[in-house]
């Protein structure tokens, strides 16, 4: 997660929207496609190998959508808005928890691996065809224009 996050963070400062866009998709497919190849891997080597890019692709996509996220929302409300995020990722991934909790009651753990990673996957496929049909449009930030910032106390404009 620590290499996907300082990938999601170089990527961040010199991408496009429409670049974003497009490496959220693929963050998403490596995510869900190395965890399923991960839950049915028999070398310990290679389990680690494919759940640690899944791991990456999580942690690009993470600081990608939360660094897009935040630098759209006005100043007063970002601690909010963040929080609220957070909350909503946590409380999916509790839910998720529980329900491979449950679904391991009745299913091998390769399966119930096999099935999160394929339903993460969907993910890339809900958010490439927002992309391709239009709606995920770029929303203009409420970042100031450089001669609006203040500097060492003294307004520029």
């Amino acid at each position: 997660m620590l290499v996907g996050g300082a990938v999601g963070h170089y990527l961040g400062k010199r991408i496009s929207f429409t670049s974003y866009k497009r490496a959220i998709s693929i963050c998403y497919i490596i995510h869900g496609g190395a965890y399923v190849v991960f839950s049915q891997m028999r070398h310990f080597g290679a389990a680690l190998f494919f759940i640690a890019l899944s791991r990456a692709g999580v942690a690009v996509s993470s600081v990608l959508n939360i660094s897009q996220l935040l630098h759209r929302v006005p100043d007063e409300f970002r601690g909010r808005v963040f929080s609220t995020a957070e909350s909503l990722v946590w409380s999916t991934m509790m839910i998720s928890m529980m329900l491979a909790g449950v679904a391991s009651l009745s299913y091998e753990p390769r399966t119930i691996g096999f099935a999160a990673g394929m339903l993460s996957s969907t993910t890339a496929l809900f958010w490439g065809w927002a992309n391709w049909t239009g709606r995920l449009p770029e929303q203009p930030g409420p970042c100031a224009e450089i001669e609006e910032v203040e500097v060492h106390g003294e307004s520029t404009v």
